[in-house]
């Protein structure tokens, strides 16, 4: 297992340089009323993170993540949750580093309590029998029109449901240390005989596909430039893997999952794509991801 409670920095956004002495020279009031005339994805903030070992204090956290992924589904998310939690020698949160020096203290348990994203994976084969984990293979079964049922009915698979959520606007490259140190954790509880030799690995993916319907649009489809990934690192995967079923969300969403568009924007359908990939697809994988990201 890796030593993750130390925190680790993961990943520094990109901010926007000073614009020079006048601007920092402007009144609270002046610096008020432009952040008020931005919207929430026009600010740009340098926030470094860090990848925990998940424990009992991210439950609400973690289990807020799995809502955006699986939304109205029927789903004991806090079952799923607590599985994640009492497995915490395999997978991370995402939480922000923060520097004691510059905010108080509540501000500060504030900060270091929120779980920005989690990277976990749970054996499916060896919880058959928890009912969230039935549950799970339900919806899967659902969602792919049963194309599933062979391998959940092979005794000899261990299929892994991967987690790689975040919140919005987070960048993508956070994932790729997240997933290496994932995958790493695996070879060692693996090692150690615990359960998790897979076989298979489902990916549930988050997306929107334009829903206009002219030549243009048509020949974006035919590029796939028609889909917006949110976790742009899941397109690689998307494309390696197998993809056993994608359907929409749109009736479940809300407009902090589906996003919002003027009358006049291209309008997206959010949506989600369930991939298999077996585990010897793993290395490569890792491997796509950050060729896709350079």
């Amino acid at each position: 297992m890796a030593n993750l409670n130390p925190k680790r920095p993961i990943e520094e956004d990109s901010s926007s340089d000073s614009s020079g002495e006048e601007e920092e020279d402007d009144s609270q009031d002046e610096e008020m009323g432009e952040e008020e005339q931005l919207g929430e994805n026009d600010r740009e903030i340098q926030v470094e993170f860090a990848g925990q070992s998940p424990i009992a204090e991210d439950f609400h956290g973690i289990k807020s993540l799995l809502h955006q992924l699986f939304l109205k589904a029927h789903i004991n998310l806090s079952g799923l949750t607590e599985l994640i939690i009492q497995q915490n020698y395999i997978g991370s949160i995402l939480q922000q580093c923060v520097d004691n020096e510059d905010i108080d203290g509540e501000e500060e348990a504030n900060s270091e309590d929120e779980v920005f994203g989690v990277t976990s994976v749970i054996n499916l084969s060896h919880h058959k029998d928890v009912e969230c984990v039935k549950e799970v293979k339900q919806y899967l079964l659902e969602k792919t029109q049963k194309k599933l049922a062979g391998l959940f009915n092979n005794s000899s698979n261990q299929i892994g449901l991967l987690f790689n959520e975040r919140f919005i606007n987070i960048p993508p490259q956070v994932s790729v240390p997240l997933l290496e140190n994932l995958c790493k954790e695996i070879v060692e509880a693996k090692e150690a005989g615990k359960p998790f030799d897979f076989t298979h690995f489902i990916l549930i993916s988050k997306l929107h596909e334009s829903t206009r319907k002219d030549s243009e649009s048509k020949k974006k489809k035919a590029k796939g430039l028609d889909i917006l990934w949110v976790n742009a690192e899941e397109e690689p995967i998307s494309e390696m893997g197998e993809v056993l079923g994608e359907y929409s969300v749109r009736s479940e969403s809300d407009s902090a999952v589906s996003g919002t568009w003027d009358e006049d924007d291209e309008q997206f359908d959010p949506k989600r794509r369930i991939v298999l990939i077996t585990a010897a697809q793993l290395p490569d994988m890792l491997t796509k991801i950050k060729e896709f990201l350079q």
